[in-house]
Parts: structure tokens; sequence; C-alpha cells
């Protein structure tokens, strides 16, 4: 409904705005940020708990960028396909996923349940997305290590994340000159037994975890479409309290 048919209940501030405008997407258009959205308010965050969870956005694995990745005991990577994308280059973006990550989840509505289960194989969990922006876990992701690779893993991390994991492995740095460095701890990495670099991986980008942020999710009235930019920015305590001003702005 555009905003010229609401004679009645029209919104009057800002939250009831972006409440709307939510729900308006939801039944007409849903866009992956809904996907992503219902996936850490009605996924992780009641699965999980956020001390040690951290839930990344877009994060490249080899020449794929996964939509979200999930570390803490159990570390999966997610795939979100809407209505609106097709499966065209899937097969390549799971294979690229299991470089680095033993669990991998295929995210999509749940009329296309039906569709994609033919598309990939059985170690693929399925997560659906309800039209009401429910999550249901239809099938659980198998645990798949043959196809781990610690050059990739090592490629999706910064520069001082990859430093340090070479230093937690080896007890040291290189001593190499810059030009050399990458090429160096790569080799070095691919020395080790890659589930003892997977486990050393899955530490290192646990430490990205926002405390501040989190605590802020978890004990403060946020709205459930809010939750998703708020977490990923990794914003804080005062820029809740000013988002909560500019929500109670009237319109």
């Amino acid at each position: 409904m555009g905003w010229e048919q609401m004679e009645a209940g029209r919104p009057e501030t800002i939250d009831q705005l972006l409440a709307t405008a939510y729900q308006g997407l939801l039944r007409e258009y849903r866009h992956e940020y809904l996907y992503k959205s219902a996936l850490l308010n009605q996924y992780i965050l009641r699965k999980y708990s956020l001390d040690d969870t951290i839930l990344l956005n877009e994060f490249r694995i080899g020449k794929s960028v996964a939509d979200a990745v999930l570390v803490n005991g159990t570390n999966k990577v997610f795939e979100i396909k809407t209505e609106l994308d097709n499966p065209d280059k899937l097969v390549t973006q799971l294979a690229d996923y299991y470089k680095a990550f033993s669990q991998v989840y295929l995210f999509v509505h749940e009329r296309l349940e039906a569709k994609y289960r033919t598309v990939v194989n059985e170690k693929v969990g399925l997560i659906l997305f309800t039209d009401n922006g429910g999550v249901l876990e239809s099938r659980k992701a198998i645990r798949e290590t043959n196809f781990l690779d610690a050059g990739t893993m090592m490629k999706s991390l910064r520069k001082a994340e990859y430093l340090e994991l070479v230093k937690r492995l080896t007890g040291f740095l290189p001593d190499v000159t810059p030009v050399h460095l990458f090429k160096t701890c790569l080799a070095i990495l691919t020395d080790f037994p890659v589930e003892e670099v997977l486990r050393h991986y899955y530490s290192i980008i646990k430490s990205r975890i926002c405390e501040g942020t989190n605590r802020v999710i978890s004990e403060y009235d946020l709205p459930d479409y809010l939750n998703f930019p708020f977490y990923i920015l990794g914003l804080n305590e005062n820029h809740y309290l000013s988002l909560q001003k500019i929500l109670k702005t009237n319109i």
C-alpha cells in the first residue's frame, strides 16, 4: 500500500515508518536484507550466545563471497538465494565455502525448498525463510572436511590476522622482506595439518567479537529490523541512545 492510500494507521514517527516499510518488503519484495535480518534475529540470537559467537557479513572465501558466516563452537557459512536469485553460480560458491568451513547452509524461501533440494547434495544444510519472516531449519548440514584448504583460509583474513595465525602455529613470525611475507606465510601454513590451521583460524575470527555491540543487542530494546545493521556496523551504547531519539522523531 502506498503512502497516499493510507487513510488510517499512517506512520507518525520514524520508528513506525521503518516498521511499516519492513512489513511492506516482507509482503512484496523479499530482499536479501530481510533474510540476513531474520538470520540474526530468528536463528542466531535464539540458538547461540553472542558472548562466544560472531556473525560476519559478506565474507570472502576463495573467489566467492559468502552472504554470512557464523563462528563459534559450530562454524557455518550461509548462502542466501532469494526469490529474485538464480542458482547459476551455486555449485562454484559452495565448493569455495568448503575450503574454509566444514558446515555449509543454503538459506531460501520455503516455497523454493523443493527446487534447491535438487540442486545441492545432502551434506548442504537447508534453512527456510517463511512468509511471515520466520526461519526454519529444514535440514542440518553434515560436516565436511575433505576440501579444507589452509591457503584459502589465510587469504580470507586481514594481514594482522594471518600473521597472528602463523605466529600461533610456529611461535614466531618469518624474518623476510615485506614483499615476500605473504608467500612465506602461505608456505608455512600449508606445512601444518589443515584441521590444526582451522582451529586457530576460527579462534582468530572470533577475536572480532565486539562486546559493546553484543551488550546493546542483548540488553536493550532495538527493533528487530534494526538489529542486523546495528550488529554488523559494530555500534555501541552511545549510538543506541542517539538512534532512540531519532526513531521517536515525528515525521
